[in-house]
């Protein structure tokens, strides 16, 4: 409860907001402009190339924003410049050009969908355990039954944990596109009941991947980092420190 109240508090002051928001968007930049470097280093693209400069300037451009609007917006120009980019990246014969969530209308939209749900859901329960509320968020805004808090808090995640995954597996042909049905009545495309098995027991086996975790300096798996994560939130909140730190991959 002494969390909720300390969460509460901060939700009406809009320099903290403003803080943490930058901080999170800063995070997912990086993140995403290593998993292009990284992609890149072996296949190298143009799109990717250009994608992993103008990924950086953004990052210049979100440490001066000075409204979470404007964090938004760069946030969106970065997804705008990454996911093309990611897609270019892909071996075979997969056809990924922009994000599409609802539904996902090819078998790489339809494996970060469902790599996305899964990730929200390790937080979301990791963020109730803890006792702060799901809703008080910084670059996302609370509306309806949207989990602001748990989007802030998956942000960093993405590409660390299931772009890299979805990479590896269609790279290495642990998926092929006839793993997928084909579109419904509404466009959608999903794993069949094997290919969604494969996908879980990797999914599985990436979590349990060890790392040293960059401000504890614990050796943990990743479902661990996440609740590391929360705690490290918490501590801005508690007025320990001033500003979230979020995991970012080394370039």
């Amino acid at each position: 409860m002494q969390y909720l109240i300390y969460q509460v508090q901060r939700s009406f002051d809009q320099e903290f907001i403003l803080r943490q928001a930058r901080a999170i968007v800063l995070a997912k930049l990086h993140n995403s402009r290593v998993m292009l470097m990284r992609l890149n280093r072996r296949r190298k693209t143009e799109v990717a190339t250009s994608a992993i400069a103008a990924l950086a300037e953004l990052m210049t451009l979100a440490e001066l924003a000075e409204s979470v609007e404007g964090l938004l917006g760069y946030e969106g120009q970065g997804a705008s410049l990454y996911f093309p980019a990611f897609g270019s990246l892909l071996k075979g014969e997969w056809e990924f050009a922009k994000r599409v969530r609802r539904p996902p209308t090819d078998p790489v939209n339809s494996l970060l969908s469902l790599g996305y749900t899964l990730l929200s859901q390790n937080l979301h329960s990791m963020v109730e355990v803890s006792g702060l509320h799901t809703h008080f968020g910084n670059l996302h805004v609370p509306r309806d039954n949207h989990a602001a808090l748990v989007s802030d808090l998956i942000e960093e995640f993405r590409a660390l944990v299931v772009d890299s995954l979805v990479a590896y597996l269609v790279n290495k042909r642990v998926l092929v596109p006839e793993d997928f049905t084909p579109p419904d009545e509404r466009g959608g495309v999903y794993l069949h009941p094997d290919g969604l098995k494969r996908f879980l027991t990797h999914w599985e086996k990436r979590l349990q991947v060890q790392i040293v975790h960059p401000t504890s300096g614990l050796k943990v798996n990743y479902r661990r980092c996440f609740e590391l994560q929360v705690w490290e939130y918490i501590g801005c909140l508690t007025g320990e420190r001033e500003a979230y730190r979020p995991m970012r991959w080394k370039e």
